[in-house]
């Protein structure tokens, strides 16, 4: 029952899922545009210069990318059967590099060809029309990955391949909710290269440079399950012939977010709960959820503090809404202060320090921003208000009292 409860589950995210990516690639609207940028390249001959400037204007366009490398592999192959100087430069040659680059050049021009005194290789200019594919805006946040996490199952048979599977996917969306990140996906990556491979053999120039719009990550998320089990537990009383049933999720992994470019790790820690889910019909579903919100929270708040974008008649606009953020909710505000704190062994910053000067209660919210009123604080935060001043966190010392009860409390400004 409880594997028909998962996968009856399962297909209902997919779903989901499905429906909410082609509701966003309809409204998504991209296309390709064209870029005249000047480069120059040098070689130890005629052909090889005029490769590397054309190489150079791709690369000044559309960076590292997928496309960019087939493009400066197609030129350096193109150029190279070419030896008549002469014709590098004719209309047929640019016509044959935009034809064999599938209209990423789509024309050049060389502006001067000389020697360079000093190491007497032949030096080229040009003059290129590159095409650029726009990304969407979503497309431009900081961009991770989250990886499958690997299960451990040697030492535990009853390990759960489905948690560990859910578990990925309710992280994967809490980080997409939080509209801070860009989320590329790595569970369907064969399916992912099978589409694009569609592409390879089509004319048409916007299939051409969707491929090379193939994201890479910033930061990747990767993690290690040690358990992820449901228990029945029954206790018998000593007094009497009564049984108490219950069932507890047991889950407990460890996880880091790792800086591509640097290998660094940027956030490490471990996760070990168990919660009663004796009243829950889909154990495995709700141990996922709750692990992945108090997770993908921990993440955020590492490396997206929650920022108040405004105050504004006694209001506090914060600029993180969605299921991150609950009405009722108690935060406590932090001034950012300029003062630089310093690691004494690595010289490394820190950060800023930052004091306590106020706390807030969740009113209202949306999936982009939420909104609040100050319940204390040190003194009237919106005198001099500026972006970035201010932080909140969550005080986990109060808790959240339910929507529709007591209004906050009037301001203290003796607090």
């Amino acid at each position: 029952m409880l594997r028909r409860n998962l996968n009856f589950n399962f297909g209902i995210t997919l779903v989901y899922a499905v429906g909410i990516i082609l509701l966003l690639q309809t409204f998504a609207i991209s296309q390709v545009t064209y870029v005249d940028t000047k480069a120059k390249g040098m070689g130890d001959s005629y052909q090889v210069a005029l490769s590397n400037a054309l190489k150079q204007a791709v690369s000044k366009v559309n960076g590292v990318s997928l496309e960019a490398t087939t493009v400066l592999n197609t030129i350096e192959k193109t150029t190279s059967n070419e030896k008549n100087n002469k014709f590098l430069s004719s209309r047929e040659f640019k016509e044959k590099i935009s034809e064999q680059t599938k209209g990423s050049i789509k024309n050049f021009d060389i502006i001067s060809e000389s020697k360079d005194p000093n190491t007497g290789l032949m030096v080229i200019e040009v003059n290129a029309t590159i095409a650029k594919y726009q990304l969407s805006a979503t497309a431009q946040r900081r961009r991770i990955a989250v990886v499958p996490f690997r299960l451990v199952v040697g030492n535990n048979s009853n390990n759960s391949p489905e948690g560990a599977s859910l578990l990925n996917q309710s992280i994967t969306n809490y980080l997409v909710q939080t509209r801070k990140f860009t989320v590329l996906d790595r569970n369907y990556d064969n399916e992912v290269k099978k589409e694009l491979s569609n592409l390879t053999d089509k004319s048409n120039i916007e299939d051409q440079v969707k491929i090379g719009q193939m994201l890479f990550a910033d930061y990747i998320l990767v993690g290690r399950v040690e358990s992820f089990e449901i228990k029945e537990i029954e206790k018998k009383y000593l007094t009497s012939d009564r049984v108490f049933e219950s069932k507890k999720g047991i889950i407990n992994f460890n996880y880091r977010v790792i800086d591509v470019p640097t290998k660094q790790i940027k956030f490490s820690s471990n996760y070990r709960k168990e919660i009663n889910v004796k009243s829950q019909q889909q154990p495995i579903a709700f141990l996922a959820d709750e692990a992945a919100k108090e997770v993908g929270l921990e993440i955020m708040y590492a490396i997206y503090p929650i920022l108040i974008e405004k105050i504004e008649n006694g209001n506090v606009y914060l600029g993180q809404g969605g299921g991150q953020i609950n009405v009722g909710d108690i935060y406590d505000v932090y001034e950012m202060t300029p003062s630089k704190i310093k690691d004494s062994y690595t010289g490394e910053n820190l950060g800023n320090a930052e004091i306590k000067v106020g706390s807030i209660k969740i009113t209202d919210k949306n999936s982009k921003f939420s909104v609040a009123q100050i319940t204390k604080s040190n003194y009237d935060l919106s005198v001099d208000f500026k972006l970035e001043k201010f932080i909140v966190k969550p005080n986990k010392n109060l808790e959240a009292t339910k929507t529709g009860s007591k209004e906050p409390k009037k301001i203290d400004q003796k607090w």
